[in-house]
């Protein structure tokens, strides 16, 4: 029978009288039997944490970011902790608290929205949200130790001007490819800690390209909550 789980053998003796209760047959000597031990193993859970910026003024009223494209190979429960470029390794133990993607958004909104004071920052599907004046899209295809040793971070990020609730097609645009390097490191917490750092970084670009857009794009100006509605 394949075992699953982490899974250890376990010798346990039982007297007579605890087998004659357990049988009910009478004339059984003491005998050893081995039982099966598993723990679940509940894997550690990490998250990733918005880090420290320079606030300065300027920038959209609203600003929206959207959830990130994330490569299949990195989008999973398990944390990757290398990518070698031809080989991912996924830790046996630790896992993310939530979907890689939804962590992204979030925390690319918390960097925004410190270091653009004056602007009001949502993620895509927020409960509570407006028509925003600008888009922050981001793609990720590297979030994990790479080839080199250190924490790296590939990314393409772009921002883009609303028209009427909308990506604006004949807007200004911005979009850039980036490779960020971070340390090493040795063990996931660390490893995690960088690859928020290096969001951080990430978002120092997409604030100063927000502080070039003009505010009072969007012609929303309330702010819509969205309330689920019960149905009897």
């Amino acid at each position: 029978m394949t075992q699953t789980g982490s899974c250890k053998p376990m010798k346990t003796r039982l007297d007579r009288r605890m087998l004659l209760r357990l049988s009910g047959v009478a004339g059984l000597g003491v005998m050893a039997f081995t039982l099966t031990a598993c723990s679940g193993g509940s894997p550690s859970l990490y998250t990733l944490a918005v880090t420290p910026g320079q606030p300065q003024p300027g920038g959209p009223r609203f600003v929206e970011v959207r959830l990130p494209t994330v490569a299949s190979g990195l989008d999973r429960d398990r944390i990757v902790t290398a990518d070698s470029g031809y080989k991912l390794t996924v830790s046996a133990a630790d896992a993310w608290s939530d979907s890689l993607p939804a962590q992204i958004s979030r925390v690319m909104a918390g960097d925004l929205a410190q270091r653009l004071p004056g602007t009001g920052v949502f993620v895509e599907n927020d409960t509570v949200a407006t028509e925003p004046e600008a888009y922050v899209d981001m793609s990720i295809s590297r979030f994990s130790t790479g080839p080199s040793g250190n924490v790296e971070l590939d990314a393409t990020l772009s921002i883009q001007p609303a028209s009427a609730g909308a990506p604006g097609k004949d807007e200004q645009y911005y979009m850039q490819n980036f490779t960020l390097q971070g340390t090493q490191a040795s063990a996931t917490m660390p490893m995690v800690q960088v690859l928020s750092q290096l969001l951080g970084q990430l978002a120092d670009v997409a604030a100063q390209q927000l502080r070039q857009l003009p505010s009072g794009q969007s012609t929303g100006r309330h702010t819509i909550v969205r309330k689920k509605t019960q149905h009897g």
